[in-house]
């Protein structure tokens, strides 16, 4: 590759990931013991990474195979961790989890080992261009709207 094509690949990385740690930034500061907060910043996490996915797959940023691939292994992380912070009753004024999250919770746990089948699959997929990412994407975000519009409550 051409030393000029290096840089222009190295900048662009460099602009999609100030992206994301700009989106993180406004992170609410987790804690240990409170899953709520954990799952929020996890949530965060996610959207940063499908965000920057978004931003490649509508031609606003430029396709690069390492953030890319960074994040696909961001949300698989995400959907690891991610089952773990629903004990029952944790709600609150801020969270956003149904309590069809508990009512339906071998439903939840099925959406959820989806979500971490599917994300796995995806950060395993050889993308070298942004058609193939947006297969990705798609097998990923699939997950993330079943998951919304069943276990989700939208507060403002």
């Amino acid at each position: 590759m051409p030393r000029k094509m290096k840089l222009i690949a190295a900048a662009s990385a460099c602009a999609l990931m100030a992206a994301v740690a700009a989106a993180q930034a406004q992170d609410v500061t987790p804690k240990i013991d409170d899953p709520i907060s954990l799952r929020q910043n996890l949530m965060k996490d996610a959207g940063a990474s499908i965000g920057m996915l978004a931003a490649i797959a509508k031609g606003e940023a430029e396709f690069n195979a390492a953030a890319v691939k960074g994040a696909l292994v961001a949300l698989n992380a995400v959907a690891l961790g991610f089952p773990a912070q629903f004990p029952e009753g944790s709600t609150s004024e801020t969270s956003e989890a149904s309590p069809k999250i508990w009512e339906d919770a071998a439903g939840f746990q099925s959406a959820a080992a989806k979500f971490i089948a599917d994300t796995n699959q995806a950060k395993g997929m050889t993308i070298t261009n942004a058609d193939e990412m947006k297969q990705a994407m798609g097998l990923v975000g699939a997950n993330c709207k079943a998951c919304h519009e069943s276990y989700r409550v939208k507060k403002n």
